[in-house]
């Protein structure tokens, strides 16, 4: 193992990218949390690789386009994935303003999800940070697993929908309705007539966060 470039510190995880047995690579290392027992620290951290891990292969099994995983070593919360070279979707779209393309990426993630909800795995962050265009196939890849789980809970398939949603209005704003439209009709190629009854519970999502904020306004125009 050659040495780590570090690309992200996070909250929960430090990213660091270098070479696996000659493989370029990316190196997940959960972090410890001092304010926890330790204990429990270490049981949560090591449940939480494997799991990332066991995910990350079922969809790769499942012909979803995912980094395959080179190695794990759940009592040192380190999970070691394929490199996937390519441009971050983020960046993507804005850079490229075209109807089709925009159309065709929203698709092509709405496919994506569809197999992956379709083998009931929700990914828990599904935004354009966490969706690359490979440059060696020039197909989009879904990457950053740590907040997915298993599910057959149509609400954690929904936080998906709202999520991404959420991540095009705040970052795509110009392109938002191109993309999701496209996305909703990719989806709806795998998922059928369930598609329908996501975009509901979607709504319902939608519904109460915006009464959340309107409480939250009204309680600090009160104080």
């Amino acid at each position: 193992m050659e040495k780590l470039r570090l690309i992200k510190r996070g909250a929960e995880s430090n990213i660091y990218e270098g070479y696996f047995l000659g493989i370029h690579a990316i190196f997940k290392q959960r972090i410890k949390k001092s304010y926890r027992n330790p204990e429990l620290d270490h049981k949560i951290n090591h449940e939480r690789t494997i799991l990332e891990a066991k995910i990350i292969y079922t969809a790769l099994k499942n012909d979803v386009n995912v980094p395959a995983v080179l190695f794990i070593d759940p009592n040192n919360y380190l999970l070691v994935i394929e490199y996937i070279e390519g441009k971050i979707v983020k960046d993507l779209i804005n850079a490229n303003s075209s109807v089709q393309s925009l159309s065709k990426i929203g698709e092509r993630i709405g496919e994506l999800t569809g197999k992956l909800h379709s083998i009931g795995i929700a990914h828990g962050d599904l935004t354009t940070n966490n969706l690359i265009l490979s440059s060696i196939n020039n197909d989009i890849f879904i990457i950053d697993f740590g907040l997915s789980r298993r599910t057959q809970d149509e609400e954690d398939l929904a936080t998906d929908f709202h999520v991404f949603l959420r991540s095009l209005e705040s970052i795509h704003s110009d392109f938002k309705d191109i993309i999701y439209n496209s996305f909703v009709e990719g989806y709806r190629t795998i998922m059928g007539g369930k598609t329908d009854e996501i975009l509901e519970l979607v709504k319902d999502i939608r519904m109460r966060g915006r009464y959340i904020e309107e409480r939250r306004k009204n309680r600090s125009g009160n104080e």
